[in-house]
């Protein structure tokens, strides 16, 4: 039977991690936190959340082997009945409103190339995806690979265009000390829920234990392989966001990408 490499289980945690929290969240926590390295620190922390995760899955899927993720931990760990609803909270909410969330919000990029589109385009891609999943492992993975693939080349030219772009605004880049007292703040803690979500996924390969070929060396070196690498990626991409933008344009936004952006390269 025909298995999954370790880099197909990798690329699944980086694009399922890799999402809207990251070009969303920064427009919600500048409203309290303006200092740079509470921002960068807020996103490192949960990098480091995200990798105890990693750690404790990493352990749980070598010793039950078998897929399903967190239907079969809590089933199998505590009762039948919490991994029941469990899986009823992830196809509700848990998966479901993430996917219809990332397709709307590319729906709404696209609005960056003059194109206008709506919740038909977003449902449209939905289906797509789901049937490129459905015919064999073979295909699937050769889409997990290639899709993974073009987002890592965007993200990474992003981050690239712009620490080599001097920005043409003034930018509210602080490392002052006032670091120190905006951790102490009640809204760094909930701005770390905007980040924990934004880390949502780095559990993805667990979910397919059964697929991967020799699980017990695979599946750690994908699920912390892929955290670390989303987790200097989510650093460097606030640090950009905050380069290329004032505090002020951004507070309150959904599209924080696309102001940055807009500033080096129009």
């Amino acid at each position: 039977m025909k298995k999954i490499t370790w880099i197909t289980a990798t690329a699944l945690v980086v694009s399922n991690m890799i999402g809207t929290g990251i070009f969303t969240s920064l427009g919600y926590q500048v409203i309290s936190l303006t200092n740079t390295y509470s921002i960068i620190l807020l996103w490192f922390i949960g990098g480091v959340l995200a990798m105890f995760g990693a750690f404790c899955y990493s352990e749980l899927g070598n010793y039950y082997k078998e897929s399903g993720g967190d239907y079969i931990y809590l089933s199998r760990g505590f009762h039948p009945v919490l991994g029941y609803l469990s899986s009823w909270i992830s196809l509700i909410v848990g998966f479901s409103a993430p996917v219809a969330l990332a397709a709307l919000a590319m729906s709404k990029y696209l609005q960056i190339f003059g194109l206008e589109f709506g919740k038909e385009f977003a449902i449209g891609v939905i289906i797509l995806v789901t049937i490129s999943q459905s015919f064999s492992l073979r295909i699937s993975s050769d889409f997990q690979n290639i899709s993974t693939l073009l987002k890592i080349l965007f993200i990474l030219s992003l981050i690239g265009l712009g620490l080599y772009f001097a920005p043409n605004i003034d930018n509210d880049i602080n490392f002052s000390n006032s670091w120190i007292k905006e951790v102490q703040m009640p809204e760094f803690a909930s701005s770390l829920v905007f980040v924990t979500f934004a880390y949502t996924g780095w559990n993805s390969a667990s979910y397919i234990v059964g697929e991967i070929k020799n699980p017990t060396k695979n599946l750690p070196k994908a699920l912390i392989i892929g955290t670390l690498f989303v987790t200097m990626v989510y650093v460097l991409v606030n640090y950009v966001f905050l380069k290329h933008a004032s505090i002020t344009s951004l507070i309150n936004q959904e599209n924080v990408a696309s102001i940055a952006v807009k500033s080096f390269l129009g």
